[in-house]
């Protein structure tokens, strides 16, 4: 089964192995390089080990990472963005929401229009109580993303080799969020065989 989110802008559907080369591309994104790769662009190896755990937790869990395209006309699916999903929280069982955009879709608040989507999947579709986000201190765009999806931030935590800030949102915390931006409302959930 392939779940379809979608948005007034946006189409998700989860990232597939055809995917590699968009995704590697995205990865050296000079922001991309920037935010999770400390400077360092990823080799194709990386690319295609992170791609294959991308593919295993939609396959174990039902859920993973999204290829994020905008309606607008450009190809059959749309303009590739990013990617957005939700993962396991490492040596947890707390869903982690995460990201990954091109530089060039900065500031047009795709991310958090995205990260509604998929919260409104984890709510509606995976009954998640809770949903956490981590955050380097540094990453401002992040930081002022994740307040419009309606997190909260709760503590600071080693995650990921580093200190990190840790957010969560609930569903009562993210409908508030949807009703003071609707444009980030999610239009539809569907899935294909």
């Amino acid at each position: 089964m392939r779940v379809i989110l979608e948005t007034l802008r946006l189409r998700l559907r989860p990232l597939a192995a055809g995917d590699l080369m968009r995704l590697h591309d995205l990865h050296n994104d000079p922001l991309v390089v920037a935010a999770l790769y400390e400077g360092k662009p990823p080799s194709w190896a990386e690319t295609h080990t992170r791609l294959k755990q991308f593919l295993t937790d939609w396959s174990m869990h039902g859920f993973g990472f999204f290829a994020v395209f905008a309606h607008d006309g450009n190809s059959r699916e749309g303009t590739f963005l990013g990617r957005r999903g939700l993962r396991f929280l490492p040596d947890s069982d707390d869903l982690e929401l995460g990201a990954c955009f091109y530089q060039v879709a900065s500031g047009k608040e795709y991310g958090p229009e995205a990260g509604c989507a998929v919260l409104d999947f984890a709510f509606t579709a995976l009954r998640a109580s809770r949903v956490l986000c981590v955050v380097r201190p540094e990453n401002q765009r992040s930081l002022r993303s994740v307040g419009k999806m309606g997190f909260r931030q709760i503590d600071d935590r080693w995650c990921y080799g580093r200190l990190m800030r840790c957010f969560e949102v609930t569903e009562q915390d993210l409908n508030r969020a949807i009703a003071a931006n609707p444009r980030f409302a999610p239009m539809r959930i569907f899935t294909q065989p």
